[in-house]
C-alpha cells in the first residue's frame, strides 16, 4: 500500500471508530428517553378518566402527575436535542466516509475532515437545535452578522462548540425568572488579529464571579453546573485544536456572560 493509500486507509479508520462513537452515543441516549413513563401517565389517567379533576386535584399520586410531566418534558427536550447534537456528527462522518469510498484519495485541503463553511450558517444551525426550547422560555434572539469571508475548517468540532456555547447560555437563563432575556449571537472580522474570525455567544443568565473567569474552562471549573464542565473544557480543547482561542467575560453574578471564539479562516494543520 502506498502513502496515499495508507493515509486514506488511517483517515477511513478514524472516521469509522468515530462513527461508532456517535452511534453508541446515540443508542445509549435513546434508551434513557423515559418513553414507558409516558405510557404509565397515559394508563393512571385513562383509569380515572371519568374523574379527572378529583384525581388531578385531590388524589395523592393523581396531584403528583402535572409536576412529573414538567420535569419529564424537560428531561426529553434535554435528551432530544444531545441526540440531535449527535447525529449531526454522525451526519457528517458517514459524508466524509462515502467521499473516501467514492472519490479514493483524500480531501485537497490540508490537515483533517474540513469543509468551506459560512460561519452565520454555523451559528445558525447550532441555534436552530436549541429553538424549540427558547422559544418555551420566551428568550429573545438577536443576530449580529457582519461580513467575513468563508471559513476552511472541520464542520463538526466547530459546531459542537458552538452548540455547547449556546446550551451553557440557555443554562444559565433558566432559572432567573423574575426577568426576560436576550440570547445575542454575533460573527464579525476578528479586530486584533488578521485572517482570523470572531463568533460570540451572549447571555442574560447567572453570570461568573469575577474570581472565576479564568477557571470556567477548567475541569472543575466552579460555580457551573457539573453537567457543563466537560463540555466547556472540551470546548475549550476544541479551540485549540482548531489554531483559535475560547475566553469568556462577565460582570459579575447576574450580569449575564459573553463567550468569545476566535479562529483562523483557514485553519492549515500545523500552524498555531
Amino acid at each position: 500500500m502506498g502513502v496515499v493509500g495508507e493515509s486514506v486507509f488511517h483517515r477511513m479508520r478514524n472516521v469509522l471508530n468515530s462513527i461508532h462513537v456517535s452511534a453508541g452515543l446515540i443508542n445509549h441516549r435513546l434508551r434513557e428517553f423515559h418513553v414507558a413513563d409516558v405510557g404509565r401517565i397515559a394508563d393512571m389517567l385513562e383509569a380515572h378518566s371519568h374523574e379527572y379533576g378529583w384525581y388531578l386535584t385531590q388524589d395523592p399520586k393523581g396531584k403528583k402527575i402535572p409536576h412529573f410531566l414538567g420535569q419529564l418534558s424537560e428531561e426529553l427536550a434535554h435528551h432530544h436535542l444531545d441526540t440531535l447534537t449527535e447525529l449531526t456528527t454522525l451526519n457528517y462522518h458517514l459524508e466524509q466516509l462515502e467521499y473516501f469510498l467514492t472519490v479514493g484519495q483524500t480531501p485537497l485541503r490540508v490537515g483533517g475532515f474540513k469543509d468551506t463553511i459560512q460561519f452565520a450558517t454555523i451559528m445558525d444551525e447550532a441555534l436552530a437545535s436549541h429553538q424549540a426550547e427558547l422559544n418555551r422560555m420566551g428568550v429573545q434572539v438577536c443576530r449580529e452578522y457582519q461580513m467575513v469571508g468563508e471559513g476552511i475548517l472541520e464542520v463538526s468540532k466547530l459546531l459542537r462548540i458552538v452548540v455547547n456555547l449556546v446550551r451553557n447560555a440557555i443554562n444559565g437563563m433558566r432559572n432567573i425568572t423574575d426577568r426576560s432575556h436576550r440570547l445575542t449571537l454575533y460573527v464579525l472580522p476578528c479586530p486584533d488579529r488578521e485572517g482570523f474570525v470572531r463568533l460570540q455567544v451572549a447571555d442574560t443568565g447567572i453570570g461568573i464571579p469575577l474570581d472565576c473567569l479564568t477557571r470556567v474552562f477548567s475541569p472543575q471549573a466552579p460555580g457551573e453546573p457539573s453537567d457543563l464542565l466537560p463540555n466547556l473544557h472540551a470546548s475549550a480543547i476544541a479551540a485549540k485544536e482548531l489554531a483559535g482561542s475560547l475566553r469568556v467575560w462577565s460582570d459579575g453574578p447576574m450580569q449575564g456572560a459573553i463567550f468569545t471564539l476566535d479562529l483562523p479562516v483557514i485553519h492549515m494543520e500545523g500552524k498555531r
